[in-house]
């Protein structure tokens, strides 16, 4: 089991036995692509948060623990899930933002974790 932080290095290491792009491995993929995404999902949520439009928010926050889960970003899957729960049932604006809050810290730890697991290139 792994141990307790922001990643789960078990599925990290999962996907750094995988073969990538240009000779990098899956993990790093992933990894570019969430250092990536994960601001401008994150943008998109408060977007869509600043127009009421939960619907929209509530897809990005399904989409964003998806992409969190493939690199096992333990506390950005369940912010994110904890979010897109919420605006399903219909959170409040001040509950969302407040969820909101604590997924964008959650993404950049994960963001910060996953950067220092990238493989270094040459």
């Amino acid at each position: 089991m792994s141990a307790p932080g922001p990643l789960d290095l078990e599925v990290l290491a999962q996907l750094k036995a995988l073969a990538g792009n240009r000779g990098a491995s899956l993990a790093d993929d992933a990894i570019d692509a969430f250092l990536k995404e994960c601001p401008a999902r994150l943008r998109r949520l408060r977007d869509a948060l600043a127009h009421s439009d939960w619907r929209t928010a509530e897809h990005s926050a399904q989409a964003l623990r998806g992409i969190a889960a493939t690199l096992g970003a333990r506390e950005v899957v369940r912010a994110s899930g904890e979010l897109a729960d919420a605006l399903g049932r219909g959170a409040s604006s001040s509950e969302a933002e407040a969820l909101l809050s604590q997924l964008a810290s959650a993404g950049a730890e994960a963001m910060a974790a996953l950067a220092q697991q990238r493989t270094p290139v040459p």
